[in-house]
Order: structure tokens, then sequence, then C-alpha cells
């Protein structure tokens, strides 16, 4: 019994596969960070990641308050884009320095940030203006 109820805790609440496409350039399976602990912590730690994986922070409770970005304990690349409410690219951050401390910023404002491995914006062709698609996976 305690392990069943250890193993549904450990599961219950667990998001389900979210799929996030870039109009007809790109789709990338993401995690949502929405709590303050999952957006504090992002990718950190995370060694590899998938081709079309990615992390996307919704960031809509903390609009207009000067939210900025930072690699802290985080040992890949990454790719920035950030996202106004309507899900559309605003700015490109591109090849973020692991490990940095530096402060990463939109000079748009912007709802969300979908973290990607970093050279893949570019290799796709992603810029400002395209229109991203979230839907969760059946």
């Amino acid at each position: 019994m305690r392990i069943f109820v250890i193993v549904f805790f450990l599961f219950w609440g667990t998001a389900q596969a979210t799929e996030l496409t870039i109009g007809d350039k790109a789709s990338f399976d993401v995690e949502i960070a929405k709590s303050d602990e999952e957006l504090k912590k992002g990718l950190m730690f995370v060694k590899e990641m998938p081709e079309f994986s990615g992390m996307l922070f919704d960031f809509r409770r903390f609009e207009g308050q000067g939210v900025a970005m930072w690699m802290k304990n985080t040992y890949i690349p990454l790719d920035m884009l950030f996202l106004d409410c309507d899900m559309k690219i605003v700015s490109v951050y591109e090849n973020a320095e692991p490990l940095s401390l530096t402060r990463i910023e939109s000079k748009r404002d912007f709802c969300y940030v979908l973290e990607i491995n970093g050279g893949k914006a570019r290799e796709l062709g992603l810029s400002v203006g395209d229109k991203a698609l979230l839907r969760v996976k059946k």
C-alpha cells in the first residue's frame, strides 16, 4: 500500500505531453514551467536535450515586472524565444552561454519564453513575427 501511495503522488499532477509548433517551421516536445520552483529551476543541471525538445516558461502572471532569464547551473547552450501573450515571437536570443549569470532580456513585452537547443532557431529560420501554437498530445 505504501508503494502505491508514493507512486501515486509522484505521478499525480504530472504534466501531459505538450507540443509547441512554430508555423510550418518546427515542432517541439516541451515541458511547461509555471510554478515558482519550476520557473527558477528551468533547465538547470540538464546535460543534454533531445533535438526537438525544450521548455516553455509561462510568465503571464509576471507581465510587466521586468522578468529576465539567465544560465545559472545550465550546462548546454540555449536559444531563447520570447513570445507575447498571443504566442508570437517578439525576440530571439541565440546561443546563451552555459553557466553565465548575465541577465537575458527582451526589449519587447513577453508572456512566455521557449528554451531550445542552442543554434536551433537559426538552423530552422525561427524569427520575430513567427506564431507558435501549443497543444496537448493525445
